[in-house]
């Protein structure tokens, strides 16, 4: 008896914020691998160019959505469209995000409430949504983007390191929870470092639109911009993700000498009770 796996011919997966960057890359790595599609994004009209630029002739494989991920009836809705199209759920990554680099004294409420409700809200809706099904089922894998910055705090990013630690330890708990259980559904997070996608750009829009004040052209906004475009391929990072989740990993880190580089003299000053201040940053001042 073949043993299952979330990625493998005609299985389904079912990716939020899938219309560019590590979304899109996830989709494009899950469709070479003979899986059924779904992409979901806040924006339906660009979900629909990205289901038309990453299918490979075959259309009937790929749907796309549009999906507010802060809004649980829309990830409702994504699930029932998913299972009346489908019937079946293998794979859910809950990789929607927005990204804001701003100082925590101009930081508004607004803008915490943007950040956190899609980042973290939006990943609780899709647990909330999509685990019972797999549950139901007794297969499949539960997916959830965090970040470097769910690992570990820097300046500037309060709002955006505050969201991502909490789907860290949302996952952890989750996955947690399952192998206690002994449960077949498996969990994982992807903590990414630099990765060349839009997320400034589709970020700013986000924050436009909900009011928040300009950080377009702020320096700080520009510096992400600038490490960000220096970073993998998102379809680097989709090809991974497919990796990893079929070795069965729990955390899908992108850059794992980097990560350690700065996980491990954190322990060590945690242990010595003090402030981690990196280099980088301490060469910034």
């Amino acid at each position: 008896m073949t043993e299952y796996s979330p990625i493998a011919q005609d299985t389904v997966a079912v990716i939020t914020g899938a219309a560019g960057g590590i979304g899109l890359g996830i989709a494009k790595a899950c469709i070479a691998r003979g899986m059924r599609v779904v992409i979901a994004d806040i924006d339906g009209a660009r979900a629909a160019e990205a289901a038309d630029f990453a299918e490979a002739g075959d259309n009937s494989r790929i749907i796309a959505t549009g999906c507010d991920v802060r809004k649980l009836q829309d990830v409702e809705r994504l699930r029932d469209v998913t299972l009346d199209t489908f019937r079946r759920i293998d794979l859910v990554c809950n990789n929607a995000g927005i990204g804001l680099t701003r100082a925590v004294a101009d930081t508004s409420a607004s803008d915490w409430d943007l950040v956190l409700d899609v980042n973290l809200r939006g990943v609780v809706n899709g647990v909330q949504t999509f685990l019972p099904v797999l549950r139901d089922q007794g297969f499949g894998h539960l997916s959830a983007t965090a970040s470097l910055s769910g690992l570990i705090a820097d300046p500037l990013l309060a709002a955006y390191n505050a969201s991502k630690f909490a789907v860290v330890g949302v996952m952890e708990s989750i996955a947690l929870e399952l192998a206690a259980a002994g449960e077949s559904v498996t969990c994982s997070v992807l903590c990414p470092g630099p990765v060349a996608t839009d997320l400034i750009a589709s970020s700013n829009k986000q924050l436009a639109d909900a009011g928040s004040a300009d950080a377009a052209d702020s320096v700080e906004a520009q510096a992400v911009g600038e490490y960000l475009a220096a970073g993998m391929h998102p379809d680097q990072v989709g090809s991974f993700v497919v990796e990893a989740i079929s070795r069965g990993d729990f955390w899908l880190l992108t850059h794992p000498e980097d990560t350690l580089s700065v996980m491990e003299p954190r322990f060590e000053s945690q242990k010595q009770g003090k402030l981690y201040l990196s280099q980088d940053w301490l060469e910034q001042r």
